[in-house]
């Protein structure tokens, strides 16, 4: 019986402590600021994913510390961009009441396009695919002569 009581306060506890664990589904961003595909790494043709992990506080400021990716050379040109890319992000959360902090891992993905006949030179599109992954594609750049 004394077996059976412990095993009953151990999973209590265990419950308590994982509906006390907030996820970020509720997190929303205001004012979010476009990412920038740096234009040295554009010209050299070159593309990343950078990991990022993303604390929420509840007042809606957050930490941000690089976790993975290319980071030699100009590869940190591109940490740079999603840092402040990231850091410029503004939170709110969706529902009403006390919130605790979250944690979340964010990848910003700049992939270069492939070349397309009619498309201007200075093309960019960044999709937000969700609150965790930002795509940032460019066609690349070529010098153009003006007389």
């Amino acid at each position: 019986m004394r077996k059976m009581f412990w095993i009953l306060v151990l999973f209590s506890s265990t419950n308590l402590a994982l509906a006390q664990v907030s996820s970020c589904a509720d997190v929303a961003i205001f004012d979010p600021k476009l990412p920038i595909y740096p234009p040295i790494t554009r010209v050299a043709h070159m593309q990343s994913i950078e990991r990022f992990s993303v604390v929420v506080h509840p007042d809606g400021h957050s930490d941000i510390s690089f976790l993975d990716g290319p980071s030699k050379g100009m590869f940190q040109v591109f940490i740079a961009s999603s840092r402040e890319f990231l850091e410029s992000r503004r939170y709110g959360w969706v529902t009403v009441g006390e919130h605790q902090a979250c944690t979340y891992i964010a990848e910003i993905e700049y992939r270069m396009l492939p070349e397309q006949a009619d498309s201007p030179n200075n093309f960019m599109r960044v999709t937000d695919i969700d609150l965790a992954h930002t795509l940032v594609e460019v066609k690349d750049t070529k010098p153009t002569i003006t007389y």
